[in-house]
């Protein structure tokens, strides 16, 4: 069989063509499909000397294309991200894609999908932490599904959390200020967007910051040594929504801190896909959604990439073939 020479698709491209409308419904569509535990297995994570590797791969049900990423840490800290696509149904690789936007996308638009599901359908105000790329691209996609009538942003850096306060109050053209402490940046919001882990791993956000009928975003501690929110945020959670929820359990440093201290939020864990699907009772006092991020997402959003890059004239024809076997 003679095969399709594959396509490379650039981060100028995934700029070009990505919209958060756009991969927010693909999104919807993916988790509103029913999933099986093979679908999206766990990540694997490979070390080195000093250099690290991280492969996620999925096959997303009524989508066209299956995949993989891929990315690896080197000795200097530097990485590139690579998304692979093969077709669904005769195998051969379609695709090549430059994965470090779509990776910041794909967690802001899973996180909006959450929200739209858990928070109420009229203006909001939100509390952000953090000022970098995860917390810009969290407030860009959560506006295009609701607006925003205000934002309040804390980061450990007065110039960044200035900035961000700044920037964001041109776009949005609502009043949005800096707090000098993540608890101040969560007064009076509607949602509250936690996208950054402290330097020195110790938690950012406690519980007595947060405010029964709010819905809480985490996303900043993925890795078992990583910390964002506090002990005390798990406990009084009373939904706690996750797009893995076996990896968010073992995985992640904040849930793993809970379960030391005696937290059983297990109860408490619920799935992307049963939010989604309408099977999760409405009611919770304050839900959270718990993200350390899903193949799923990845190859959704690449597939979103590769039909619009395609359509647009964007993707380039790489001059090689791989062998086909049956």
């Amino acid at each position: 069989m003679s095969g399709t020479a594959p396509v490379f698709i650039g981060t100028d491209a995934v700029e070009q063509v990505l919209t958060w409308d756009a991969l927010v419904a693909a999104l919807r569509d993916a988790y509103a499909q029913r999933h099986d535990e093979h679908i999206s297995p766990p990540r694997t994570f490979a070390r080195g000397d000093g250099a690290s590797l991280r492969a996620l791969a999925s096959v997303p049900p009524g989508k066209r294309f299956m995949g993989a990423k891929v990315f690896g840490r080197g000795r200097n800290r530097g990485m590139n991200y690579l998304i692979s696509l093969a077709d669904q149904d005769t195998g051969e690789i379609r695709a090549l894609l430059d994965a470090n936007k779509i990776t910041a996308y794909r967690t802001a638009a899973t996180s909006a999908l959450a929200v739209d599901c858990l928070a109420p359908r009229r203006p909001v105000r939100l509390g952000v932490l953090g000022s970098g790329a995860e917390a810009r691209a969290h407030v860009q996609a959560i506006a295009s599904l609701r607006q925003i009538e205000g934002l309040s942003i804390y980061s450990p850096t007065s110039a960044n959390r200035e900035r961000f306060a700044h920037d964001f109050e041109a776009m949005l053209g609502v009043p949005c200020r800096p707090a000098a402490t993540a608890a101040q940046a969560m007064e009076g919001a509607d949602i509250g967007i936690a996208a950054a882990r402290s330097r020195d791993e110790t938690p950012i956000l406690h519980a007595d910051a947060l405010r029964d009928g709010m819905v809480l975003v985490s996303v900043g501690s993925t890795l078992p040594q990583q910390r964002e929110i506090d002990a005390s945020v798990v406990e009084r959670c009373d939904l706690i929504v996750c797009d893995m929820p076996d990896e968010v359990s073992a995985e992640s440093g904040d849930m793993l801190e809970a379960r030391a201290r005696g937290i059983d939020f297990a109860p408490r864990l619920r799935s992307l896909n049963q939010l989604v699907r309408g099977e999760i009772a409405p009611g919770a006092r304050l839900p959270m959604f718990k993200s350390v991020g899903s193949a799923l997402q990845d190859i959704v959003a690449a597939e979103l990439v590769f039909d619009l890059a395609t359509a647009a004239g964007l993707a380039v024809e790489l001059p090689i073939a791989f062998t086909y076997k049956q």
